[in-house]
């Protein structure tokens, strides 16, 4: 008991001070199942999982005085040292090393613990593997599928070295050196070497993300010991030397459900092992070769890098000792067996899994290629060109302000790969704000020219038809705009400069003028706004530009607007269906602005009025998920570039 726990403890004291990565294999993922989408090229993960997993199992004990039924616990504890490197978008490579503990607590009935003790077991580092990933998406941003084959090696072999203690040698169930093969988990590896692969698969919905492993592995075991026959008073009265080696076909199964929540994330596990060469049951209806486990478990991440889960786990198949003793209890009713009839009842490869387990896992992502880049410019006055006192800083980031120099306006700031909100503030200027997106490891530069406060723009907003006041916005930016009044009047302050305002009124066209406006200065500027003109789209039959009837009946009516409306200007945007390729659907989007325009001046329209453009497949209107949704997308809207005051 004393070892078990000092394991235990130095488990907890390891995943305190260590780093740990998401997935078993030391790939993307959550524990048992392997996420198919890549990790992104550069990042490192380093990861330790720690797994306590504790097993009842009932047991025949055979004694003088009869049978007795008793039943022992296992506790098999696991622990995984995980490194994994995105080495580009699509390939994912990973190593790990596994460290086991099996312990058995005896229960005491009829005197039994003084022939094998109350405890026994072994731990150490067991094998090594590695893993590779490479991933692909038919489609960009739903599903993921992957291949990811892999190899393990033993470092454990056999008796107390710098690696692995063996408590007492062998100390059997019932009697002192004989093999624990009736345990879950009796061996500290699964063979010198085994290896497989599995087949990935991930789906990203709107509110969860589901996983889906399948898998194939090859085991090669060998056993070799000294069974004996005991008498009831347990002494031995027959001996066999078994060297066996045993080989395993395995079939994996893992699926996996996550429910993201901010910075927490739910999820849950199912995994399923086939054991192909032990497909055998006894007359009873029960099967011994399969191995059915459940894991939920909550996934905590923090700003840092690191994250942290705490799992669960519960085995819904069933366990029976004696499907596990390599033939033991035939060879003790003095039944021949060959090897190949002992080999049906070898143990596991990599154990049976525990009843109930809980883990706590650690983690830690950091980017490789991340370098600070530079960010420098400087700070002048819009309308003279020297340089200003002002303040750079960086709302909504962690990143500390800087001031300019008072004699050059320089700034400069060291920030890390992400997007910034720069603010750029002088007293007596208006301030300036704008979204950046910062590289890793260049040399970026941004100068800012303020506006002083000088100056008002005024007047009003009024329909260009009736004269009657608007409830407008007028803007020249957005830090520099105001609203009408119930008199449709206006009023803007602003540094001394040239600059577009421009008046926008529901139902209504927007109305742009250019106000030339020096320091201290009071202009006047009103705006009459016209009602906006409303077209419908065209539509065309698949793979064709040429006009519908039901197209001319609207460009018909488009034609008689226009030419009523000599002043307005018109963009044609052609549009396509996703069908065919992209270089095939913008020639033909083209074409359909064409053939729009082509019959638009036909019917007496101006051709200096009418512009046209194609966006391909570019631009959908609805999703082309359905047949309806397509007929939707494949046509030539109307844009509105001018409208003349009336």
């Amino acid at each position: 008991m004393k070892k078990l726990s000092f394991v235990f403890l130095l488990l907890l004291v390891t995943a305190g001070s260590v780093m740990a990565l998401p997935s078993y294999s030391g790939l993307r993922g959550l524990n048992r199942t392997v996420d198919a989408r890549p990790a992104e090229a550069g990042f490192l993960s380093i990861g330790l999982f720690s797994f306590m997993g504790i097993s009842p199992d009932e047991r025949t004990a055979e004694f003088s005085t009869g049978e007795v039924e008793v039943t022992d616990t296992e506790y098999s504890g696991t622990g995984y040292i995980t490194l994994g490197y995105g080495a580009s978008s699509h390939f994912e490579l990973a190593g790990r090393v596994s460290y086991l503990l099996n312990q058995l607590k005896r229960e005491d009935v009829e005197n039994r613990l003084g022939t094998s003790g109350d405890w026994n077991g072994d731990d150490g580092f067991s094998e090594a593997g590695l893993a590779l990933k490479y991933t692909f998406n038919p489609d960009a941003e739903k599903l993921f599928f992957g291949i990811m084959p892999s190899v393990n090696f033993s470092v454990y072999n056999g008796g107390d070295n710098n690696f692995v203690y063996n408590g007492d040698e062998w100390d059997g169930i019932w009697n002192t050196d004989e093999p624990m093969f009736q345990l879950r988990r009796p061996m500290m590896n699964s063979g010198s070497v085994n290896f497989g692969g599995d087949l990935l698969a991930t789906m990203e919905l709107d509110a969860v993300t589901i996983h889906g492993n399948l898998g194939y592995r090859y085991f090669k075991q060998n056993f070799s010991f000294t069974d004996s026959r005991y008498d009831a008073s347990h002494n031995v009265i027959a001996t066999e030397e078994v060297d066996i080696d045993v080989e395993d076909n395995v079939l994996r199964l893992a699926a996996g459900i996550e429910y993201p929540m901010n910075k927490t994330t739910l999820f849950a596990e199912l995994e399923w092992r086939h054991f192909l060469d032990r497909e055998f049951e006894e007359g009873d209806g029960e099967r011994f070769d399969d191995c059915i486990q459940i894991a939920p478990g909550a996934r905590f991440t923090f700003d840092s890098g690191l994250a942290m889960d705490v799992t669960g786990s519960y085995c819904i198949t069933s366990f029976d000792p004696e499907y596990n003793d390599l033939g033991h209890r035939y060879f003790q009713s003095n039944v021949a067996q060959t090897d190949e009839e002992r080999a049906r009842y070898a143990p596991f490869p990599n154990g049976y899994a525990p009843k109930y387990g809980v883990g706590i896992n650690l983690m830690y992502m950091a980017d490789l290629n991340s370098r600070p880049s530079i960010l420098s410019g400087t700070v002048t006055d819009a309308t003279t060109g020297e340089v200003i006192a002002a303040s750079v800083s960086f709302p909504g980031s962690e990143v500390q302000g800087v001031s300019t120099n008072a004699a050059s306006g320089m700034y400069t700031a060291s920030l890390e790969e992400d997007t910034y909100s720069i603010l750029v503030a002088a007293d007596g200027y208006i301030s300036a704000t704008e979204m950046i997106d910062i590289p890793s490891d260049e040399n970026i530069t941004r100068d800012f020219a303020l506006m002083s406060v000088q100056g008002t723009v005024s007047g009003t907003v009024t329909d260009a038809g009736t004269g009657e006041a608007l409830e407008a916005l007028v803007s020249a930016s957005s830090d520099m705009q105001a609203t009408t009044d119930r008199s449709g009047e206006y009023a803007i302050e602003c540094a001394a400069a040239t600059r577009t305002f421009t008046a926008s009124a529901a139902g209504y066209s927007n109305q742009s003028r250019t106000v030339e406006m020096a320091a201290g200065e009071v202009v006047v500027q009103d705006f009459q706004l016209s009602i906006q003109l409303n077209f419908e789209n065209v539509y065309f039959d698949t793979g064709r530009h040429n006009l519908r009837p039901d197209a001319k009946v609207i460009l018909d009516g488009v034609a008689q607007m226009l030419i009523s409306n000599p002043g307005v200007s018109v963009m044609l945007t052609g549009n396509t269906d996703s069908d065919g390729s992209p270089e095939y659907n913008q020639e033909l989007a083209e074409n359909r602005a064409l053939s729009v325009r082509s019959y638009l001046i036909s019917k007496g329209v101006s051709e200096l009025s009418l512009s046209t453009v194609g966006y391909g497949e570019e631009r959908p209107a609805v999703p082309n998920n359905t047949d309806e949704n397509k007929a939707l997308n494949r046509r030539t809207e109307f844009t509105i570039l001018a409208a003349p005051i009336q």
